[in-house]
């Protein structure tokens, strides 16, 4: 099973093949903020790109990850690799009829969706969120093969092209901005992110291939495994819907704010900051996922523990000096990933308020997704279930409140004390369910690594300080230096205090380092 210094040797290098691709997600963004701004046409792009993918987490995506792999590889595990195929081919059959129903029912209605998720927004703009609308709706089909696929080869142990599937669909959009969207504007860039997903579709079909893998086209759904599926797939539907709802009650909101500016900042802060933190977090939790599956049906409770125990510690490590720099230097942060053509400074201070409220629920966030994983991984699906149901409830209302007192920044501070709220208590539970896997050690290390992050923060800020009042000039480069060089230090900084508090990731780091300098 996994070792400590194996587990983080592995998430560093899904951490690596991961990273280009997020960037040129990042780098697409860029490049529609730089021609768009926050204008009509980048409130409706923005309100309708949004909403394919909210019917598919509502509707699949969660459930299709944590559902598939478990059956699938309890299949492998006991060596009925045949079962296995004819269960792969059920769910994907079904995954496309479900996909292709939602969006004849959403290009049909999509004035309506469109209404019903943004009826701020003025009429002109409502009417081309709506056309944008009916060109993305497709996407969902896509997207759920591209999802399943993932979880077949994850389930085979691939996680390399499943890693860079993104990067395609990514090349796709920034290639279009750059060479056509002078000529097709708006719409052809709703085409161009169609065509992307399709490439996450046909990207993966050599290497499903190469493992062997054998689709049939068959629709039984008498299916042992799906039954087993259907079972699962309710609860894991509603434990899904926390993130999607909390989203559109942000979009519905928001589009009442700053004339629907706010639509857009929340956005761009949004992906900056689901780019960033779940290149750690998803690396994480899609090298445990498949080990925790294989551990449960081999009852291995204390390996199930030191995995889940590992993970978590391995998150907190990770992000809290992220979160820190993200908190501090979200100014400077924003404005040199964004701020360049109709992306102004007013633009850059909306989507750094946002990105800072989004970011105090970081950690919450990498904990909520790891013990959900483990909780499916137990095939316990009611349980998280439960708690999402309590957590939406929540959301909303503090949704309301916050907007009404404090704006737009009051919807990303909601979603994070919501993220938080339900990461408390999914602690509390699993901590009951499994006894060991939260225990005073575990206590005194988070109040540890509390004190190292306020460390890290007290030491970003005085460099940032320094740096501010030496020069204020605003270069691409200098906007560059402002952001790495009190992050760069700040990180050393708290590298040397973790090991010095005899934090063990902080030594399981250096010797990562020391070994990558060693092969240079």
């Amino acid at each position: 099973m996994l070792k400590r210094n194996t587990a983080i040797r592995v998430v560093s290098f899904m951490v690596f093949i991961t990273f280009f691709s997020k960037v040129l997600g990042m780098l697409r963004d860029v490049f529609i903020a730089s021609k768009y701004g926050m204008g009509t046409e980048a409130i409706a792009f923005s309100t309708a790109s949004r909403i394919p993918l909210f019917f598919f987490d509502l509707g699949l995506g969660v459930a299709i990850s944590s559902t598939f792999i478990p059956i699938f590889n309890e299949y492998l595990k006991n060596n009925e690799e045949n079962k296995g195929m004819e269960f792969s081919s059920v769910f994907l059959n079904c995954v496309f009829i479900l996909s292709a129903f939602i969006v004849v029912i959403g290009v049909l209605f999509s004035k309506n969706i469109v209404h019903m998720v943004a009826g701020g927004l003025d009429e002109s703009t409502l009417l081309l969120s709506a056309k944008l609308l009916r060109i993305l709706f497709p996407m969902i089909v896509f997207t759920g093969l591209a999802f399943t696929f993932v979880g077949i080869l994850q389930s085979f142990g691939e996680f390399n092209i499943p890693s860079l599937i993104s990067l395609a669909s990514n090349l796709i959009v920034i290639g279009y901005l750059i060479f056509l969207n002078d000529r097709f504007g708006i719409e052809g860039l709703a085409v161009a992110m169609l065509i992307g997903w399709i490439s996450q579709v046909v990207i993966q079909i050599p290497s499903l291939v190469k493992h062997g893998y054998k689709y049939k086209f068959m629709l039984n759904l008498k299916n042992e495994g799906m039954k087993k599926a259907g079972v699962l797939m309710l609860p894991i539907l509603i434990s899904a819907w926390v993130q999607p709802i909390n989203t559109m009650v942000n979009i519905r909101l928001a589009s009442y704010l700053n004339k629907g500016q706010a639509v857009v900042a929340l956005d761009y802060a949004n992906k900056l900051y689901i780019t960033v933190v779940g290149i750690f977090i998803y690396s994480v939790v899609n090298l445990i996922f498949p080990s925790l599956s294989r551990i449960n049906i081999s009852k291995d409770k204390m390996e199930f523990i030191k995995i889940i125990n590992l993970a978590i510690r391995s998150i907190i490590y990770i992000l809290s000096p992220v979160m820190v720099i993200f908190i501090i230097l979200r100014v400077p942060l924003i404005s040199l990933v964004y701020e360049r053509g109709q992306f102004d400074s007013h633009s850059t201070y909306l989507t750094s308020e946002a990105f800072m409220y989004y970011s105090i629920g970081m950690i919450a966030w990498g904990i909520q997704e790891i013990i959900n994983k483990a909780f499916y991984a137990l095939h316990d699906a009611i349980t998280p279930m439960k708690i999402s149901i309590v957590g939406i409830v929540f959301n909303i209302c503090v949704s309301f409140l916050l907007a009404f007192k404090i704006g737009m920044k009051g919807l990303a501070l909601a979603t994070a004390i919501s993220t938080i709220n339900i990461s408390i208590v999914l602690i509390m539970v699993i901590n009951k369910k499994i006894n060991g896997i939260f225990d005073t050690n575990f206590l005194y290390y988070f109040l540890k690594m509390g004190a190292a992050s306020l460390f890290t923060g007290i030491v970003i800020m005085f460099v940032n300080n320094i740096m501010t009042n030496i020069v204020n000039l605003n270069t691409l480069l200098y906007k560059a230096i402002k952001v790495g060089v009190p992050s760069l230090i700040g990180i050393i900084f708290y590298v040397i205090f973790t090991m010095f508090i005899g934090i063990e990731e902080s030594k399981i780091f250096i010797d990562i380092v020391k070994s990558k300098l060693k092969r240079g």
